[in-house]
C-alpha cells in the first residue's frame, strides 16, 4: 500500500541507506588512504634545544637581575655568582611577571617572593632553578633540562 501522502522527492528508505553506506565506504577508504600516506612520515616536534646561550658574564653587571623572554628565563647575578630561574608558574604553565616583592602570574593570581617559592595561590610548588655553566666559548649556558636548587650558583 502506497502512502498517499508522499512527495515525489522523497527518497525511498532502501535508496537512502544503500546512498549512507557508500558514502560510509567512501570515507572509511578515505581516512585509511590518508593514515597509509602518513605512516612514512616522521611525527617529530621540532622543539628548541633545553640548553641555551644567554650572553657572556661581562654582559650582566653585579647584582643584576636580566629577563631571557624567548626562553621565559630569568638571570640573577649577585656576589655569590650566576642563577636562572625559570618564568613558568608551577600551577598552569602560564608566564609570570617580575614584581617589586617578587613574581606575580596573571592568569590565576599565584605569588611568589624573591626566590620563586609560592607565598599566595594556587601554585603546587615553587619556580624551578636551572642549571647554568660555561661553554666553550665563556658565554654562560642554561639547561633548562637540568632543574637544581636555589643555592646551585655558577662562579665566575
Amino acid at each position: 500500500m502506497r502512502n498517499e501522502h508522499a512527495n515525489a522527492d522523497d527518497m525511498p528508505r532502501r535508496d537512502f541507506l544503500d546512498t549512507a553506506a557508500k558514502a560510509s565506504l567512501i570515507g572509511v577508504g578515505a581516512m585509511t588512504f590518508i593514515g597509509v600516506i602518513q605512516l612514512p612520515l616522521p611525527k617529530v616536534l621540532n622543539e628548541p634545544s633545553g640548553t641555551f646561550k644567554i650572553g657572556f658574564p661581562g654582559d650582566f653587571t653585579l647584582n643584576s637581575f636580566a629577563t631571557v623572554p624567548e626562553r621565559n628565563v630569568f638571570v640573577v647575578r649577585d656576589a655569590s655568582g650566576f642563577r636562572a630561574m625559570s618564568a613558568i608558574c608551577t600551577h598552569l604553565g602560564c608566564i609570570v611577571s617580575k614584581t617589586e616583592w617578587g613574581f606575580n602570574c596573571p592568569c590565576h593570581g599565584s605569588e611568589f617572593d624573591g626566590t620563586g617559592k609560592p607565598i599566595s595561590g594556587p601554585a603546587p610548588k615553587p619556580l624551578d632553578w636551572f642549571r647554568v655553566s660555561l661553554a666553550p666559548d665563556g658565554q654562560l649556558l642554561v639547561d633548562s633540562k637540568r632543574k637544581v636548587g636555589r643555592d646551585h650558583v655558577l662562579v665566575v
